[in-house]
């Protein structure tokens, strides 16, 4: 049987602790003339919410992980995936470049401000992103500084496998900068859950409007053999688990995830990882508190920014086609197939094993859209748009990154020596 106890007149933060918690967001300002009925044995204490929500995060001396991590930014690996991404273009070049085909191609007014407008797309982007990460940080950061950290996001994910390293390394920067743990939490897992959501929610309605030749030019069956089915459906369903998994430990039982993970952390077999397990559990249990905290205005921003970051990124590749392929039709059904075709590519390379997708996604957008684009025209599509968001991240990453990382010794001394 349930007791509830209700409290009139004002109320301070020490009478609520004292009295179990029963108030527990009182510990927020120092009284409340508010009257209610509270369940005395549904609340967490005072003192765990404040913790694990609100207090600031103090980068201590940075662990074994965190010198790892920042050993991964260092400016050198980024040889691996230019050297991946040259080695697929010279591979594209002595397969399929035209030179008949290249010379074709009209470098006009009309062809450059496709072009423009594929960087202004590209820009958008990027404010998207950062207008996303200053919304779920809750303003704890300037724009101008989450515009900064979007790009140590992206070089992170520039120079390791599309299906890692990204949100791990984000995790560090955010708790770096002193974001408060709760906040740091979310921003790392609820960014997570939008970008999956994105795909999962998103592909079964275009699948219903364009059939199987969404997935691959001359598909006309789910059944098809080819590489592009098998790899699309097995994606998608890693996909919608790891999705699904993450909505129910963060929405719907955030307790399960810490219970879960605890429990594998004391396995003996997973004795190496039990720290990682345990982290990971606080991480989750903070996110959800944080998540959970907000009203439907920071989750439809938070939404929408998603949803504005990927269709930038989708248009952009649009733009670029139109601008080499001028007599392609402009009318929004053959533009929206493309956009539909280009989220069928991209999931498939979700989990690529190269460095940002590096030398797969040069081949694979040249293939996607050869019904569109002939192949010795499909190169230099493909080259535009990994120069500019590909690339273009590497060299942003090259300015910033190395202050970022020099910023954090200086701030550690010995404590963060590289180990080169």
């Amino acid at each position: 049987m349930k007791c509830f106890i209700r409290f009139c007149g004002p109320i301070t933060a020490s009478e609520a602790r004292r009295r179990n918690g029963l108030a527990w967001f009182f510990v927020f300002q120092d009284t409340c003339p508010i009257s209610f009925n509270v369940p005395v044995a549904v609340l967490p204490s005072p003192a765990q919410i404040f913790r694990n929500l609100n207090e600031p995060v103090i980068p201590q001396p940075v662990d074994a992980e965190g010198k790892r991590i920042l050993h991964s930014l260092r400016l050198s690996r980024m040889l691996v995936p230019v050297l991946i991404g040259v080695a697929a273009v010279a591979y594209l070049f002595y397969r399929q470049f035209d030179p008949e085909a290249f010379r074709s191609i009209q470098w006009s007014a009309t062809a450059f401000f496709w072009i423009g407008l594929a960087v202004l797309l590209l820009v958008l982007r990027h404010v998207f992103i950062s207008f996303r990460l200053y919304t779920i940080t809750r303003g704890y950061f300037s724009f101008r500084k989450c515009l900064q950290l979007i790009v140590l996001w992206e070089f992170s994910g520039a120079l390791t496998p599309t299906s890692k390293g990204g949100p791990v390394v984000m995790l560090f920067v955010l708790t770096q900068e002193k974001l408060p743990a709760g906040r740091t939490a979310a921003a790392v897992f609820y960014a997570m859950i939008c970008d999956s959501g994105f795909f999962v929610l998103t592909l079964p309605l275009l699948l219903l409007a364009y059939g199987p030749i969404m997935l691959y030019p001359g598909m006309d069956s789910y059944h098809d053999e080819r590489l592009a089915s098998g790899a699309f459906f097995m994606t998608y369903a890693v996909m919608l688990t790891y999705w699904l998994t993450l909505v129910f430990l963060l929405m719907i039982r955030p307790g399960y995830a810490r219970i879960v993970l605890f429990w594998l952390a004391s396995r003996p077999w997973l004795r190496r990882w039990s720290s990682k397990f345990q982290r990971l559990g606080q991480e989750f249990e903070r996110a959800a508190g944080e998540i959970r905290m907000q009203d439907w205005r920071y989750h439809v921003k938070v939404v929408l920014s998603t949803l504005g970051s990927w269709t930038s990124k989708f248009i952009l590749i649009n733009a670029l086609i139109i601008a080499i392929m001028p007599a392609i039709p402009l009318d929004g059904a053959t533009q929206a197939f493309i956009y539909a075709r280009l989220v069928a590519m991209f999931t498939i390379m979700t989990f690529s094993p190269t460095p940002g997708g590096a030398g797969l996604a040069e081949v694979a957008l040249a293939s996607f859209i050869s019904d569109f684009v002939p192949q010795g025209l499909g190169l230099i599509v493909a080259l535009l748009w990994r120069g500019m968001a590909f690339y273009g991240y590497l060299l942003l990453g090259a300015f910033i990154v190395p202050g970022w990382v020099a910023k954090q010794y200086r701030g550690r001394g010995r404590e963060l020596q590289p180990n080169s």
